[in-house]
């Protein structure tokens, strides 16, 4: 009988570290449960700074894509080509919807930054033109471009200013830019245009009914390609347009223009000349022979009278 419980005693002393074990196997559970990580709050994204929003937005709409493609769709002729490349559609529109505020935001980011044109031509471009946005988005808009030149024979008839452009609700555009592709009124046209000032009076009219229903306009800018002279009839008639409407005019960087440069210094060459060389080759064939004076290529004159002796006046 003493044998017996000897037996027993063993057997229970045996089995307590195993119910020991399993105790410490619970509390180490309950611990790994207690180390979980908690509910993500959501992010106060507003409290950050507009900077710091702004740039958001910005990565947003036009940041790069993996996805393989044509590398722009913004056309290949004047300033609206060197627009932002746009992000997918998905990912502008995902933005667009979260909320009505971060839509107000991201809107006027989307709209201010990029230059829309007023009409359409035969280049591919996905971007939309005036008259395809929405009216509620064209006070953010701040550059407009009107590109000239294109269907110099026949213009599109959509090719008209009315109310359906809604170039009186734009107060928020401050710059029209205007890039010239060609001008139908060059002697190299001749036989193949209406007219020699059909395209320069149609143009003319076209810009001249912008810039009356532009509310808060403060510059122009002008570019061209290089074979438009900046002393041609097309550009003569847009310079007096802009300058009635009492604006800035400023100059485009694909042609490079500028204020200091005359525009009777243009050659019918397209060749620009320094101011003396100019004026004496002009007036020389209404001066006699004897009485011209000899203009050298550092633009100093001499009198013939002198020319031997080497005195210069």
């Amino acid at each position: 009988m003493s044998a017996l419980e000897d037996d027993f005693s063993k057997l229970t002393l045996e089995y307590l570290p195993e119910q020991k074990e399993n105790n410490d196997r619970h509390n180490t559970d309950d611990e790994d449960f207690d180390d979980e990580p908690q509910e993500i709050q959501p992010f106060r994204f507003f409290d950050l700074p507009s900077e710091i929003r702004l740039k958001v937005y910005d990565y947003v709409l036009f940041g790069d894509t993996k996805k393989k493609g044509p590398p722009r769709t913004n056309g290949n002729v004047g300033s609206s080509r060197k627009n932002k490349l746009l992000a997918p559609l998905s990912h502008r529109l995902s933005l667009f919807l979260a909320s009505r505020r971060i839509h107000e935001e991201a809107s006027v980011l989307f709209y201010s930054v990029q230059t829309f044109r007023v009409f359409q031509i035969q280049d591919y471009s996905r971007q939309p033109t005036l008259i395809s946005l929405a009216p509620s988005y064209r006070p953010l808009i701040n550059k407009i471009e009107l590109i000239l030149g294109s269907s110099w024979t026949a213009p599109p008839k959509s090719w008209k200013v009315t109310k359906h452009l809604g170039l009186t609700e734009m107060t928020g555009v401050r710059t029209l830019k205007i890039f010239i592709q060609c001008d139908p009124s060059h002697p190299v046209f001749e036989g193949f245009r209406i007219s020699s000032d059909f395209y320069t009076g149609f143009a003319g009219g076209l810009v001249q009914k912008i810039l009356e229903q532009l509310p808060n306009l403060y510059q122009v800018e002008l570019d061209a390609w290089p074979s438009v002279q900046k002393n041609g009839p097309l550009m003569r008639r847009l310079l007096s347009e802009v300058r009635a409407a009492n604006v800035r005019i400023r100059w485009g960087p694909e042609r490079g223009w500028n204020d200091w440069e005359d525009e009777d210094w243009n050659t019918s060459t397209g060749k620009t000349s320094i101011g003396p060389v100019a004026t004496g080759e002009r007036h020389k064939n209404s001066v006699p022979v004897s009485q011209r004076s000899h203009v050298s290529a550092t633009g100093i004159t001499t009198d013939p009278a002198h020319a031997e002796s080497g005195t210069v006046l």
